[in-house]
């Protein structure tokens, strides 16, 4: 990942989240390899995620952005196909992921991947709801 790619990273994710956190471009260099992300024919990153091992059995995707630009297009769904590829080559048994609420395009994405809300709580540092979302990707025999 390059300076260029880690600042349209991090404007991303600060101008479409949420967040308690403010993102620049040092910090997401400094996890560089936990993030996944989609760059346009013109060299511009049009979505992006981070995933991160919780857990010897457990990643956590965080964060999937796509920018206003490119909604709609599949961005998102290729994102999360590559985190679960690259979860399972590192051994992980179970994808998990925190959503807002009132973020009902990311509920319908994940729930369209096959992940499952299995709890919610309530974020003081934020004020939201949050709800916890989970795909097994190792199933039981």
């Amino acid at each position: 990942m390059d300076e260029k790619h880690a600042k349209q990273i991090a404007e991303l994710l600060n101008e479409h989240n949420k967040l308690v956190v403010h993102y620049d471009a040092e910090k997401v260099l400094q996890s560089a390899e936990n993030y996944l992300y989609e760059v346009t024919e013109s060299g511009d990153v049009a979505a992006c995620l981070e995933l991160k091992r919780m857990q010897w059995y457990q990643f956590e995707v965080d964060h999937l952005t796509v920018h206003d630009d490119f909604l709609r297009r599949g961005y998102g769904q290729k994102l999360l196909d590559q985190a679960e590829k690259k979860a399972v080559t590192e051994n992980g048994r179970l994808l998990q992921c925190t959503i807002r609420r009132d973020n009902a395009a990311s509920e319908g994405l994940f729930a369209k991947c096959a992940f499952n809300r299995v709890g919610e709580f309530f974020y003081p540092l934020s004020g939201n709801n949050v709800g916890v979302w989970q795909k097994v990707i190792s199933p039981a025999r």
